[in-house]
């Protein structure tokens, strides 16, 4: 069976259903959050994407360039080496995860929580991005905290995240991501996400 691109065996960790568990404050002890949400169902980002995971006991570390589009049912992720060559999409609906990747036979499952687990055996978190990548955070009430364009950490759905910068209020710069799983080790992600387009 041949072996999944390894950009994409980064930026699948983009793409991944999660559970919601309720949420911790950060190391310093306080949330910091603001009063009005910005939750966007509708959004289209673009950014830079830097992976570490360890791959037979070894350091693996990987760039990559991402196009994210979703609404309210439908995901879908366009994922470039750094030179600007596209390498996947993924695409998630409420019926279906589609893996698409230049020659090879696309890979289909029920959903995108299965895809991966089928293809990578071990669990990303897709679901909870639809909310971080905003600045977001949903509690175990299904409620959504917006954070404040603070740097600040905070720990939900088994990963610590930190937010390192902003580009204001619901748009986060710089995020950077951490968990430790038995299949890839200690896994790192750093997402550097591009200014929102003026409307």
């Amino acid at each position: 069976m041949n072996l999944i691109n390894p950009l994409l065996l980064g930026m699948l960790l983009l793409s991944s259903a999660c559970s919601v568990i309720p949420l911790t404050p950060s190391e310093s002890g306080t949330l910091k959050t603001q009063p009005v949400s910005s939750y966007q169902q509708q959004i289209s980002l673009s950014g830079k994407l830097f992976i570490r995971y360890e791959q037979n006991g070894k350091a693996q570390q990987l760039p990559g360039n991402f196009d994210w589009k979703q609404n309210a049912q439908n995901l879908v992720i366009d994922l470039y080496n750094p030179l600007g060559q596209t390498i996947a999409r993924i695409t998630q609906t409420a019926q279906s995860a589609l893996l698409e990747q230049q020659d090879k036979l696309p890979l289909q499952a029920d959903n995108l929580e299965q895809l991966l687990q089928d293809s990578l055996h071990f669990p990303l978190p897709v679901s909870g991005l639809r909310y971080w990548l905003q600045g977001q955070i949903r509690q175990a009430d299904g409620q959504l905290i917006a954070l404040s364009t603070n740097d600040q950490v905070v720990e939900t759905d088994g990963w610590k995240i930190r937010y390192a910068s902003w580009h204001q209020p619901g748009s986060p710069k710089r995020l950077e991501l951490s968990r430790y799983t038995t299949e890839a080790g200690q896994v790192s992600l750093q997402i550097i996400l591009e200014a929102p387009s003026s409307p």
